[in-house]
């Protein structure tokens, strides 16, 4: 989900819930304001009721006098529910019909309450509805100085919460048509502005970052003029897009320099190499029997003049250097060539380069690039191993039988503290990238005084 939908779905949802808690919180508070509002108006009520119509007689009454003067002043006031309470609360006399009112006992702890003049508005029982709690007004009835009933009247009738069900539905239906109707109406407008004013710009601006690279990183100066929440951004990657030209004029400069030098070094060496392959080849005609120090000479000059060789062509025609030509290769031939040609510098070390190498099966990549990286990591782990110690080449081939396998190599050697630093060779950076290129990586480990490093190629097919 992209960050329009989100934006849009956040803010609907957002003012759906806002507009729910709102309008809980405004009906709660309009409910509880009009309750204290009907109770505090009729706070008197029961107790003129008691004192306008004589209800006992000592500790007699008459039932049915009672309930037709409760019955006359319930349709005088048609939202009022009046009932005569004992002590206990139970319901001694009403005005209801037959069946109408559902419970024999009122809770005196609300009644209570309101005789001490507690905080409106005070909720008690309707003895009609259980499951509702009405405000009512409540006076007691008392002989000789002791209470011995209560006069408790229900404000809001029966009808009066049938009547006011059914008319509550319209308005608030047409209420929550409304707010819907304005919530969809804001998201629409909200996420219209925003697209406007950032979403299409950024989308602008990274089409023209997306059009840079093939410009060589150039921006336009009316790249920064952009929406105020943009500007720091755009001005930010003009700023770099100034640096990279900075950068590709001072490559340009070195790559013309660079192009000078070889072309002078390439042919000071080629007449001095021609002699030393001429000499090698001399003696190997004329030697009675091979002599491996003679064939790892030559060998290695016939690369270092194929090297040479590249190099002036590509001088002389000013391309880049050609793409990395994958194929099918031996492995195991080019780690033993690599270790003859570092044989003698080990030699000079009293170093022993241990070869462990497994019957693998041919893998995919570039010869030549590979032979550059097992020579400078060799040539490496020569430099930094102390005199009289050994380099570990591993070479192992797991789970031979799963599709897609892989070769791993580890090279590991002691580290000599006094070595010394920096390399003629290639970078690290540099292996990295040949890795990459090969869809490997290295992996490098210290254990005390053990220097490890790890990387796997992928089986051809």
């Amino acid at each position: 989900m992209n960050f329009k939908l989100r934006l849009l779905l956040l803010t609907c949802v957002w003012f759906s819930l806002s507009a729910l808690l709102i309008g809980s919180l405004f009906f709660q508070q309009q409910a509880t304001t009009e309750q204290r509002t009907l109770q505090g108006l009729h706070h008197e009520l029961a107790a003129h009721m008691r004192d306008d119509n004589p209800l006992m007689e000592g500790t007699n009454y008459n039932p049915d006098a009672l309930k037709s003067i409760f019955h006359t002043l319930m349709l005088l006031g048609p939202d009022f529910e009046i009932y005569f309470l004992d002590q206990q609360g139970n319901i001694r006399s009403h005005a209801a019909p037959e069946g109408k009112v559902q419970m024999g006992k009122v809770n005196l702890l609300p009644i209570q309450q309101f005789l001490a003049d507690k905080p409106f508005p005070i909720l008690g029982d309707d003895p009609r509805l259980p499951e509702q709690q009405k405000v009512f007004s409540v006076a007691p009835i008392s002989q000789f100085g002791s209470v011995i009933g209560y006069l408790y009247v229900v404000i809001g009738s029966e009808k009066h919460s049938l009547l006011t069900a059914q008319e509550s539905y319209g308005p608030i239906l047409m209420v929550l048509i409304a707010s819907l109707v304005l919530l969809v109406g804001f998201s629409i407008a909200t996420y219209f502005m925003v697209k406007r004013t950032l979403l299409t710009p950024m989308e602008t601006v990274t089409h023209r970052l997306r059009l840079q690279a093939k410009d060589n990183f150039r921006l336009q100066p009316n790249f920064m003029q952009q929406v105020p929440e943009l500007q720091p951004i755009t001005t930010q990657l003009y700023q770099m897009a100034q640096y990279i030209q900075q950068q590709f004029l001072q490559l340009q400069q070195q790559e013309t320099f660079r192009h000078e030098m070889l072309m002078q070094l390439s042919h000071d060496l080629k007449t001095p190499l021609s002699s030393v392959l001429g000499y090698l080849e001399t003696w190997q005609l004329q030697a009675e029997k091979p002599n491996p120090l003679i064939d790892t000479a030559h060998r290695n000059a016939q690369k270092l003049a194929e090297q040479l060789r590249q190099q002036l062509q590509l001088a002389r025609d000013k391309q880049p250097e050609p793409a990395p030509h994958f194929e099918s290769i031996e492995l195991t031939d080019i780690i033993y060539e690599t270790a003859e040609s570092v044989a003698i510098d080990a030699q000079r070390k009293h170093l022993s380069l241990n070869l462990n190498i497994a019957d693998i099966a041919p893998i995919t990549g570039d010869k030549q690039l590979l032979s550059r990286l097992f020579s400078n990591l060799l040539e490496n782990a020569i430099r930094h191993a102390p005199n009289n110690s050994s380099i570990e080449l591993t070479v192992i081939q797991p789970n031979k039988n799963k599709q897609h396998n892989q070769v791993e190599i580890n090279i590991s050697n002691r580290i000599d503290q006094n070595a010394p630093s920096g390399s003629l060779g290639l970078g690290t950076n540099i292996i990295q990238s040949i890795l990459m290129l090969h869809n490997s990586q290295l992996l490098t480990q210290k254990k005390h005084d053990v220097y490890q490093q790890s990387f796997n190629f992928r089986m051809s097919h």
